[in-house]
């Protein structure tokens, strides 16, 4: 099985175009495309779905057989799905706290919004552990 390096790099070649052209035509340095091609570091989903189009290869095709890019774009997935949730738990706490400002003559309610508000802040703190 070939790394997706090295494929992008065999891929290049084929089609006798130079880093630099490449380079151009991806809106990056040439540097970057090195380091793709020596698996130093891995192109975006739309980069790589761009060096597809220009290959005239399947993403199938250039990421079969390189389990750590998969791996690595999983992880930032994660990240990104994680902040998301994050950022949503803290905007609705500060709904929840400002909320709770105004309700501080209906005892009930306020019992429930600072319960929202644990939550909230737990919810927070877990998704910050699993980021760690």
């Amino acid at each position: 099985m070939m790394i997706i390096g090295e494929q992008l790099r065999d891929a290049r070649q084929q089609h006798q175009l130079s880093q630099e052209q490449i380079a151009e035509l991806l809106g990056v340095s040439r540097q970057t495309i090195s380091n793709w091609e020596t698996s130093r570091s891995y192109p975006d989903i739309e980069r790589m779905m761009r060096l597809a189009e220009i290959y005239h290869l399947s993403l199938d095709e250039l990421l079969r057989g390189d389990q750590q890019m998969v791996k690595t774009w999983m992880a930032a997935t994660n990240v990104v799905r994680i902040g998301k949730w994050l950022g949503f738990l803290l905007a609705l706490n500060v709904v929840l706290a400002v909320a709770l400002m105004f309700v501080v003559q209906v005892p009930w309610l306020m019992i429930l919004l600072f319960g929202a508000m644990v939550v909230c802040v737990c919810g927070a703190f877990y998704l910050l552990l699993r980021l760690i």
